[in-house]
């Protein structure tokens, strides 16, 4: 073969292998570029800040549904808050009230910068701290000490509200009745619904929770509970108290003998008189009607608080 011929073979096959080499780079299975496969050694741009925006993807995916799961239990949960002190209170307490949790309540006061003695009995020097407290908190200024009030303290332990009486509340016979203490509310229903709510004032110590028959009925009743004769209209009685023994109802608010009611209509139900009754549920007296024509002997009343 003359040496022009061997030279344009030889030009030929070069030509060949450069085609076949872009084949390759072309065809490179790791999916990169020769740019890419020609960066410094070190360099982990690729796949890491690829990766990256996933993983915060799915970082963030998981706060996402945290963050729903929380508001939703926040929303929805009936178990009280954390105790953050080293005592706690599960009942309301104003002026008068007396022993640990009137206790505890003063320690609190006092570690929180608020001037009174710590001897077990809300007095006026207790009031005025409370309702210091409550001032400087942007509470509502009424120096009881509620749910409220407690739980800005962290010493609440006590039920949380207004947790409303709900159907699944109501008892089994097709008219019924509910106290829920707690909330300072009742309400009538009828084969499991509710159908009527209304405000009450009860004591805080009892009726105890449960479901109890409707025993009694009396138009006209009267008290002489602390030295004080009142009467009362419209009692339905339901179960006995835990100390004398005495009948619990529901009945309208007591009229002392000079005409006076015990406490104003607007009152029942707020939580200022949550405690005021020794035991009965006192009611408006147009709720006391309702109730004495719904309950029936053996109706059921079902106390939920």
């Amino acid at each position: 073969m003359s040496r022009s011929y061997r030279t344009l073979a030889l030009a030929l096959v070069g030509m060949l292998v450069l085609v076949g080499l872009a084949k390759l780079v072309e065809r490179d299975p790791s999916g990169s570029n020769s740019a890419a496969a020609a960066a410094a050694p070190g360099d982990t741009t690729g796949s890491t800040d690829v990766a990256a925006p996933d993983q915060a993807s799915a970082a963030n995916a998981t706060d996402s549904v945290t963050d729903e799961v929380d508001g939703d239990s926040t929303t929805t949960s009936t178990e009280a808050p954390a105790v953050t002190a080293a005592c706690s209170i599960t009942t309301v307490l104003k002026v008068g009230a007396s022993g640990a949790e009137v206790q505890c309540l003063e320690s609190q006061l006092v570690a929180a910068g608020f001037t009174t003695t710590v001897d077990s009995a809300f007095d006026a020097a207790t009031d005025t701290a409370v309702k210091a407290y409550q001032a400087a908190k942007s509470l509502e200024v009424d120096g009881i000490v509620g749910r409220v009030t407690a739980q800005s303290m962290g010493i609440w332990a006590g039920p949380l509200g207004p947790m409303p009486a709900t159907d699944d509340d109501c008892p089994d016979t097709p008219h019924g009745a509910i106290v829920d203490r707690a909330n300072q509310r009742g309400a009538l229903c009828e084969n499991g619904v509710i159908t009527y709510q209304f405000p009450i004032t009860s004591a805080i110590g009892q009726p105890d929770t449960g479901t109890y028959p409707r025993y009694a009925k009396d138009l006209n009743a009267s008290s002489s509970f602390c030295g004080r004769y009142s009467t009362m209209t419209h009692f339905v009685a339901f179960t006995k108290g835990k100390y004398k023994g005495a009948r619990i109802a529901f009945h309208s608010v007591p009229q002392l003998s000079n005409g006076e009611y015990v406490q104003t209509f607007e009152s029942v139900g707020t939580p200022a008189q949550f405690g005021q009754s020794s035991g009965c549920i006192r009611v408006l007296p147009d709720d006391s009607v309702k109730i004495w024509d719904w309950l029936s002997i053996d109706d059921e009343v079902h106390v939920i608080s």
